[in-house]
């Protein structure tokens, strides 16, 4: 099955004509606004990295530096945010690339607009500098992913090890919280440490969500076997795998496989693995329309009809990389077990900048109609994943997600690894929501200032 390069749109915005324009059950209150953030570790625009200077400004002196003062959120993706209305708490994967990785933390008053740093925690190379501006330091190979949930009363963070020995082999690390005032990540250390990991979850690559009001606590994680397609007992035939990228610059196809599963667990430890879900891609799938591989990170709805409702990330053969962020999509399901993807890669919640195709000596647009939050804009055009939705109200929340400009991120070192939020509202009536434990038990919450957010557009 041939796929082939005729038109290649990769536009920071496309002309509305372009498009038809998608209904359905979910319409943005306005379009992605970028966040910026107020302190905190070093950011990419402090002092202007760029792809020949890519660590401009990160050491002075040989002293890592701090953000002086409110910068775009960048390079911070992976958010895993709770709360609701405007009052939100963020953990955010902090990775400028090659030279460090961290867990950040971080508390909102404007629903996500703007950002205040809290906490940094599990830094891969503290208090290390690169050998000047031009070079990186070499790895960045920390703890991400980053996921948080309560368990008869006890909270845990889990967080994926990228190293090369355990990255999608070995369980999640995983740290018990005890928050204390401006310490919401206490007593996780400031540096990289592996207390101990889950059992029990298979290959897992991170937490994608827990489902909200079911006991035993249960969770819709992901397992990716890294180059699986084409090796062992797990080998598809040649043409059930992706073939060379022909939309960016990855050299080689992605063989990995990546299969959201669901599990259980009584003690947030040791999880029962209780097989794959059906619906949400197919591993076989090498069309640019199909829904290959999906991302470590969503949420589930739990929704008043007795469904249930998942935001999450997509990606297919085009990318030329398992890590699912062509598209956000939209899918629903009734037993938990099979779902059906209402807003795909052809009709999404939002995409990378959109390209058309020859597949099979059929020209193909994607997407097909114009997603529910707007034409792509340029933050997010390359890459767009990882979402993570708060409430508003029954009908309304935020969405926070990750965008980059460029597909890698060493092809723009100025714009990589952002973060953005956009306001959702849905004819769906919302009871619950997977990342709702913070929601639900927020004491102090302004109940005036949350009611509403359409003012931030």
């Amino acid at each position: 099955m041939a796929v082939s390069v005729s038109v290649v749109a990769m536009l920071a915005l496309m002309a509305p004509a372009a498009w038809a324009q998608s209904g359905g059950l979910w319409k943005a209150d306005g379009i992605p606004i970028q966040s910026h953030i107020t302190g905190g570790p070093w950011t990419l625009e402090q002092t202007g990295a760029s792809n020949a200077a890519p660590s401009a400004g990160y050491c002075v002196g040989g002293i890592p530096q701090t953000n002086p003062g409110t910068e775009r959120m960048a390079p911070y993706y992976f958010p895993f945010v709770t709360g609701s209305g405007k009052k939100l708490h963020g953990i955010f994967d902090y990775r400028p690339r090659t030279t460090n990785e961290a867990v950040v933390a971080a508390s909102s008053k404007d629903g996500g607009l703007t950002w205040q740093f809290e906490q940094e925690v599990l830094e891969l190379n503290k208090g290390i500098c690169p050998a000047s501006d031009l070079v990186d330091i070499g790895n960045d190979a920390g703890l991400g992913h980053g996921y948080s949930m309560q368990i008869h009363g006890v909270t845990f963070l889990y967080n994926l090890d990228r190293t090369a020995a355990n990255v999608d082999l070995s369980g999640l690390v995983v740290h018990q919280l005890t928050p204390a005032a401006g310490e919401p990540l206490n007593p996780v250390p400031p540096t990289l440490d592996v207390p101990q990991r889950t059992t029990g979850l298979l290959n897992p690559d991170g937490i994608i969500g827990e489902i909200p009001g079911l006991f035993p606590k249960t969770v819709l994680y992901l397992q990716k076997q890294v180059n699986a397609d084409r090796t062992g007992t797990t080998a598809l035939p040649v043409a059930q795998r992706c073939g060379a990228p022909v939309i960016f610059k990855e050299p080689n196809p992605s063989h990995d496989i990546a299969t959201p599963r669901l599990a259980t667990t009584d003690d947030g430890i040791n999880f029962t693995d209780l097989g794959p879900v059906n619906g949400l891609n197919d591993s076989t799938a090498v069309g640019p329309t199909a829904i290959r591989y999906v991302g470590p990170r969503g949420t589930v709805l739990r929704l008043q009809d007795g469904k249930w409702g998942l935001l999450f990330s997509g990606g297919n053969c085009l990318d030329g990389d398992s890590d699912a962020f062509h598209f956000l999509g939209y899918a629903e399901s009734n037993d938990l077990r099979n779902w059906t993807v209402i807003n795909g890669i052809q009709n999404p919640i939002a995409s990378i900048a959109p390209l058309t195709v020859t597949f099979n000596s059929v020209t193909v647009t994607v997407p097909a109609t114009k997603p529910v939050v707007g034409n792509t804009l340029g933050w997010f055009e390359g890459r767009v994943y990882s979402p993570s939705f708060t409430l508003n109200d029954e009908h309304e929340g935020t969405l926070t997600f990750a965008g980059y400009h460029t597909p890698r991120p060493n092809d723009d070192r100025s714009d990589t690894r952002n973060i953005g939020r956009v306001v959702l509202r849905t004819s769906r009536t919302i009871v619950d929501i997977s990342n709702g434990n913070d929601r639900r038990h927020d004491s102090d919450r302004d109940d005036d200032d949350d009611r509403d957010d359409r003012d931030d557009h």
